[in-house]
């Protein structure tokens, strides 16, 4: 005969990140949805099921009466993308793999912990786990509706403000303290059009392999200037890895370095130099240690660094010299985003199709796309170099396509 184990308000938030950290697949089907779900799963990515679906009742009805949060929706997404909303849902499930569910009173929410008794069974049976999958995956998972970032947001108008809390102001549990990063909400895939053609962008490049660079005193063309400049960005990058790697010992001398390295091309930044010197070494390392090394989407990290408010942003270092410093940390992966990329842009007739974002991160997202596909389509290869081309093709240094807008 299988165990059955029961838990409490005070016990079963962590008997479900024991259990999810040790499963591959997790079902769960909960009816309300608080601002701190994503405190029902375990911190670290590494631990979440590698497939997790969640159904709620995110329902416009459900969202006006402030059961479902759609705050907490969106920190779910940051979870995973297979999160889905059921109206009329009542259960509170969890399915773990073939092999465990625990099933019970429990919302995900944090006055369902603090402010109400709860009880959830934990079964190990096989035929009745195998009896829920069927439930969840025909019943549940079949009828309800995606939810996604755009879908999502719609639900933040109905929101009244304030999360459903139990008539009793009588504390019952503890909601147990989050000590890594809030989930954030997934980027959106990117979307644009290059509206200069195939023949005006050959005539471009040709001209950038063969010409002579304004920035030349030797008569060299923009291409052989790009791979100079290249080199130097390796040796700038081999520095700032090296930095990185002891940055627990950072002194204000080192911020100082860490600070020229993100404003390598950007002379009119360094007067915030003293500014940025003034934050806490160990602070700085963290915050930069987490943009370049932390889990999740980069794009997000970067946005995080960017929030004025947030805890890891850092005083008199911008989205430049951030951009700046994930390109040194990975030429490959990240490439630079300023203002005569931006100009290039309007000049190769770049049309982003999404509504425009507030976040920083889906900004330099779309960008980083549009760069990648520059570098394909005109067999640059590197990020540098591309830099480059654009920045000839901002600054005239190659065609006449700045002088002429018109006749494109």
């Amino acid at each position: 005969m299988s165990e059955v184990k029961h838990y409490c308000e005070d016990s079963i938030v962590e008997a479900l990140k024991r259990l999810m950290s040790q499963s591959s697949t997790c079902r769960v089907a909960v009816a309300y949805c608080g601002a701190a779900a994503y405190k029902f799963f375990p911190e670290s990515p590494a631990l979440l099921p590698s497939d997790l679906r969640i159904v709620v009742d995110a329902s416009e009805g459900t969202v006006k009466r402030g059961l479902t949060n759609p705050e907490g929706l969106l920190h779910l997404l940051g979870l995973t993308t297979q999160l889905r909303s059921l109206g009329g849902l009542h259960a509170k499930a969890f399915i773990f793999d073939e092999s465990t569910a625990v099933v019970g009173s429990v919302n995900m929410s944090e006055s369902s912990i603090t402010q109400q008794y709860q009880l959830a069974l934990e079964v190990s049976d096989s035929k009745v786990v195998r009896e829920l999958i069927d439930w969840f995956d025909k019943k549940m998972w079949a009828k309800a509706d995606a939810l996604d970032f755009k879908s999502v947001s719609k639900l933040k108008d109905l929101w009244p403000g304030n999360e459903f809390q139990a008539r009793s102001g009588k504390k019952k549990g503890k909601f147990p303290d989050w000590h890594g990063e809030v989930p954030q909400p997934p980027l959106g895939p990117s979307d644009f059009s290059i509206g200069l053609g195939e023949k005006e962008l050959t005539e471009l490049l040709a001209e950038f392999q063969t010409n002579t660079c304004k920035y030349s005193k030797t008569g060299r063309s923009c291409l052989q200037i790009a791979i100079e400049t290249e080199l130097d960005h390796k040796v700038r990058s081999d520095q700032f890895h090296s930095l990185m790697a002891n940055c627990k010992s950072w002194k204000s001398s080192d911020l100082a370095t860490v600070f020229d390295l993100a404003y390598t091309n950007g002379a009119a930044a360094k007067m915030r130099k003293p500014l940025f010197v003034q934050n806490s070494p160990p602070e700085a390392a963290t915050s930069l240690k987490f943009l370049v090394e932390g889990a999740g989407d980069p794009y997000i990290r970067f946005e995080r660094l960017c929030d004025s408010k947030g805890s890891y942003n850092l005083k008199g270092l911008g989205p430049a010299g951030l951009i700046f410093l994930l390109h040194l940390w990975n030429p490959q992966e990240f490439p630079v985003v300023d203002a005569p990329v931006e100009e290039a842009f309007k000049r190769l007739k770049v049309v982003f199709h999404r509504r425009a974002s507030k976040r920083g991160g889906q900004a330099y997202k779309d960008r980083a796309a549009v760069i990648r596909l520059i570098a394909d389509r005109t067999g640059l290869q590197t990020f540098s170099r591309v830099d480059h081309f654009l920045d000839a093709i901002a600054k005239d240094h190659i065609g006449s396509i700045g002088r002429r807008k018109d006749s494109l």
